[in-house]
């Protein structure tokens, strides 16, 4: 099995990182698995909209190797894993930047029938981290808003069937006991899904508030 882990936290580091380090842990109990890490911070990808691009999407001009270059790390990849903190309620800009070039017209949708392009036998797990609590976020209906914009306006929109959301939230509360426990659960959900066990539904994401 390929994974590339994508990060998009200017610290590294960062707890969504540690929790997609878990998850890949989990998968190596049971499955080989290389990974390629694709730290967006780190590496220095200009997640900004050019005019190469837009000639491009209009058919004016070539696709910017850069571009080309980050599709094929996909292409290479069985499971794409995207580890992030919520940032007000959505990605990181330079992860929503990489997504805006890199999910080309002809590539990721404009196609005849894009459940049968490149990323139509893809996997997708999103590992979020974020700062309010289980209430909050039912509250506000933050669970509905992530599938629509991201797993299913993205992902789902790009002929991806298999995507699957894991929220882990509260993760500033300062709870030593509940970190362990979200890294615990990121380890499990990894080797479950080596496992195929049941997960929840493609495009539905999955709560898991820290005091669980």
């Amino acid at each position: 099995m390929n994974i590339l882990l994508v990060t998009a936290d200017p610290e590294g580091q960062s707890f969504a990182r540690s929790l997609a380090d878990r998850y890949v842990a989990g998968i190596r109990e049971t499955k080989t698995a290389a990974v390629e890490l694709a730290d967006l911070a780190a590496e220095g990808f200009d997640p900004r909209m050019t005019r190469a691009d837009l000639a491009f999407y209009r058919g004016l001009g070539p696709l910017p190797q850069d571009v080309r270059r980050e599709q094929q790390r996909v292409e290479r990849a069985d499971l794409l894993l995207l580890a992030f903190p919520i940032y007000w309620w959505s990605l990181p800009a330079v992860a929503k930047g990489r997504i805006d070039r890199v999910f080309t017209k002809g590539w990721a949708f404009g196609s005849d029938d894009r459940f049968t392009g490149p990323l139509s036998a893809k996997r997708v797990r999103l590992i979020a981290t974020g700062a309010g609590n289980h209430r909050l976020y039912q509250k506000h209906g933050y669970e509905s808003a992530l599938t629509a914009q991201i797993a299913h306006g993205i992902f789902n929109f790009s002929g991806v069937t298999n995507v699957e959301s894991h929220l882990f939230l509260d993760v500033e509360s300062g709870d030593r006991a509940a970190r362990l426990r979200n890294l615990a659960t990121a380890h499990d959900l990894g080797r479950a899904y080596a496992e195929g066990q049941h997960q929840p539904s493609p495009g539905q994401p999955r709560l898991l508030p820290a005091t669980a």
